[in-house]
This record gives C-alpha cells, structure tokens and sequence, in this order.
C-alpha cells in the first residue's frame, strides 16, 4: 500500500509538531522553535499579509528534518501493527498481509490528522 499525504509539508501542525521535537531532538528543537514559534506574514499585493500558522516554510532548509522528526509518532504508533513500513517524508508504505494493512490503514487515519497529515 502506498501512501501520499495531501499538503502534508503546508499542513503540519506546528504547535504539536514543535513539542515532538523538543522531545525527540532537544538539540534542535531550539533553533525551530525560534523560526516557527511565531507565524511568518507572508505579504500579498497591495501591502496586505496573511500568517503562516501552519505547516513548514518553503524553502528552509530545516524543512524536511522538521518535518521527518515531526512525524516519528505516527511511525512509532504504527510499529505495533506487524507489517513493513517504509517512510520517506510526507510517503508511505506498507506490505504485509491484508487484515494487518487495513489495520494500519485505520491507525494512519485515526492518529495522522492530529499532526496534520491526512
């Protein structure tokens, strides 16, 4: 089974995302929490700004470590499905038997939207 979580970089719950990784990787977490603790305005014609609340910034280069550590979570909750799991960013996927692929399947979905990938 494959998976591809939709905008999952845009996406990411920041707050949730922020406390895994001062708990995952102390020796990051702050200098991410310095970058994303405060939303970026991110300026549109006319002088006029929405926030950037969520989600990763296109174009950091701590991007996709955020993200993959962000993530760790899910794939350490869905270890205790017995199925190969293979992980690169926002892809995912799983081999094994039906009955325990759905099984990982219905996890995926009940705890990925808590982190933002859905």
């Amino acid at each position: 089974m494959l998976v591809d979580a939709t905008n999952a970089f845009n996406s990411l719950n920041r707050e949730t995302s922020l406390l895994n990784v001062r708990q995952i990787c102390p020796e990051f977490a702050t200098f991410l929490i310095n970058t994303y603790r405060v939303p970026a305005k991110l300026f549109l014609p006319g002088g006029i700004y929405i926030l950037s609340t969520e989600g990763t910034t296109q174009g950091d280069n701590c991007a996709s470590g955020f993200y993959s550590i962000s993530i760790l979570p899910i794939i350490k909750e869905l270890c205790s499905i017995l199925c190969l799991q293979i992980w690169y960013a926002d892809d995912a996927a799983a081999g094994g038997k039906l009955e325990k692929l759905k099984l990982w399947w219905d996890k995926l979905n009940q705890i990925g939207p808590s982190l933002g990938y859905f």
